[in-house]
Order: structure tokens, then sequence, then C-alpha cells
């Protein structure tokens, strides 16, 4: 109906605005994070062509398993768990050989790494590799300015640091790129994840090529509606202070961090649990009304993560602290009641002000 297809129109404008995206062409339509990363390497990529993967976590790895299904010859270089994905690797890598394509993440979700991806976007561009940038663990919460990062891709999903349901993915896409896209030797083979036949409908949204979930649809534009009367340096700032108000009180804890110093995703924390009772801690927290996630592969039942992203206030992780406080003396760690409280306090004193 036309109310939707104004809405949806409006929904692309604001697809800009939260990608700082002006260069290059918006798209969102319905899908989950997964697609939002097929979708650009099914487009862009054809069979036989060489691609790089930054692998720092699982989601690092579901590239490569995306790139080994349409036919593309991945090289990987990977990181060890909780270190980041180092430039000067990739650019050892790249002044060997011709490669189509670098894909990596921007933060990691299983690791809560945070990647420089303006250095590796940089030396991507300088080989002349495109890059495909995995931000759904970031955008909304993280700086991230399309226009001036220089990436070709850059990806996100409806539900994390956006704080909406999922079911959306949204891409900020290239002129570059989408240029390759539409001149490929090959044809793309699909149609739903063919990102030329939904550039038809981002240019004109009454154009039908897919029942589009219409209530995730509106969810998202009132969620981004709400990022944009925050303001994204303030949403920037509120998540950065949100942050280190729990790392601090994770070090006050006694407990190891899954990332490494330096690399550590404001979005998201990972952490290890003593005697891997990771499980014990979730059951403790979730019968108190917080669910906190598990480890992933190697780490399962070893660490937990906190998302700390979306509309995530001083409230909400001031009951997560106290209470995670709780289950970890319940397990015999040794913690003073009430210090990473004390611990956070200095950070999320500034939310207030």
């Amino acid at each position: 109906g036309s109310e939707f297809h104004r809405e949806y129109s409006e929904l692309v404008e604001l697809t800009k605005f939260i990608f700082k995206n002006q260069s290059g062409h918006p798209f969102v339509f319905t899908g989950t994070g997964t697609i939002g990363m097929e979708a650009p390497l099914v487009s862009l990529l054809e069979r036989g062509d060489r691609v790089i993967v930054l692998e720092t976590g699982y989601f690092g790895h579901r590239f490569t398993l995306i790139a080994e299904a349409i036919g593309c010859q991945t090289e990987v270089l990977k990181s060890e768990t909780g270190l980041h994905a180092d430039p000067s690797d990739l650019e050892d890598l790249l002044s060997k050989g011709d490669y189509k394509a670098v894909l990596a993440t921007h933060v990691d979700t299983s690791t809560s790494i945070v990647n420089p991806i303006e250095d590796i976007v940089s030396v991507s561009k300088k080989h002349n590799s495109y890059t495909i940038i995995d931000s759904v663990a970031g955008l909304g919460g993280l700086k991230l300015d399309f226009d001036n990062l220089g990436a070709d891709v850059v990806l996100t999903g409806s539900q994390k640091a956006l704080a909406a349901p999922p079911g959306a993915c949204l891409l900020a896409i290239s002129n570059r790129a989408l240029e390759c896209m539409t001149n490929r030797k090959t044809p793309i083979p699909s149609y739903y994840l063919n990102l030329i036949n939904w550039k038809t409908v981002m240019d004109n949204p009454t154009i039908y090529l897919a029942t589009p979930a219409v209530q995730v649809m509106l969810a998202l534009k009132e969620a981004l509606l709400m990022i944009k009367e925050e303001g994204l340096e303030n949403r920037w700032l509120r998540h950065s202070l949100i942050a280190q108000a729990f790392r601090a009180s994770i070090e006050s804890m006694n407990l190891d961090f899954v990332a490494e110093e330096g690399y550590r995703a404001d979005t998201l924390t990972a952490f290890h649990v003593p005697e891997n009772k990771a499980n014990e801690i979730q059951s403790f927290m979730k019968a108190r009304g917080m669910v906190l996630a598990g480890g992933l592969q190697e780490l399962k039942g070893k660490a937990l993560r906190v998302g700390h992203f979306g509309n995530i206030g001083t409230r909400d992780i001031q009951a997560v602290i106290s209470t995670l406080e709780l289950g970890l003396k319940k397990i015999g760690h040794d913690v003073q009641i009430g210090k990473a409280i004390d611990a956070a306090s200095p950070y999320l004193e500034k939310l207030t002000e």
C-alpha cells in the first residue's frame, strides 16, 4: 500500500544516515545478518575468485563458509582466540598475489574483538581489492563513517546496536562495488540475494521483488528515528561509557577478558568464568531475569558474553553487574560485594551529566 511505500522510502533515507553514507548506495530489506553477509558476496564475487578472510572468531569463519559455498578460493588469516586481525599480515599476503576481495568483521560477537577496520580497508584499497565489512555488532554503537572509511560494502542487522527486532539487513555499497556487480562476467546466481535486483526496489519502493516483513521494517524505522533523536555521536559516547563501566567491574571481580586489551568492543564484552562454570552463572542470571550469552566453539562453557548495546542504560548495566557479582560469590569466586558497582560508577556518572 501507499502508506508502506512512503514509510519504506523514509527508512531507506534513514539507512543512509545511520551509515553516514552519502557517497554510496543504501540497501535495507528483509533478512537476517547472515543474509546481509551472503548477498554482497553472491552479488560481487564469482566462482574461482580469490579472496582473503580475516577470521577473528566464529563470525569471521562464517565469511569463509559463505565464500567457499559460492566457489571462491579462500585464503584465511586466522587470529588466535581473543586477538585482533593484524593489517601487516594482510599487507604481506596482498603483496604476494592478486585477490579480488578482503572479508572482515568489525566486531566479532563470539570474542568481542573489535578489528582496526580503517587500517584493514586502507591496506585493501592499496592493493585494489574490494573490502566487505560485517558490522552486525558494531553499527549504531561504534563510530563508523562509510564515506570516510572507504570500504566497498558495510553490512549490519537490525537486532543488535540498532535495537530493533531481528529480521532486516542493512547495507552501504560503494559505486565501485555496484559497478562490478553490474558488469560481472557471469550472471548473479541468485534471485533474492541479487543486490542489483534490490537496487531497483531501493530506487523505487513501489516495485515488488518479495514480500517485506512489514512490521519489522516499521519497527526498524522507529528505532533509527530514536537514534537520530539521540544523535550518533551521543550514542557512540554512551556505548563507550557503559563499556568502560562494565570492563572496570569485570576487572574488579578478578575476571579475565577474552579480547586483548586495546581491541575490546564497546558493544559487548566476553570474559572467562572461573572453573568453567559459565553454565551455572547463566542459570543464576536467567532465574533473575537476565540472559547472558554463552561462549562459542572452544569457549563453550568457559566464557560468557554480555551485550551492552542498543538502548541499554545505567540501571540495566548496574543490575547485570550486581547480579553477576552475587552469582560469582555463589560459585565460590573471591568477590567483594559492592566493589564492582563502585568500579563502574565513575563512568556511569558521566551518563547523567
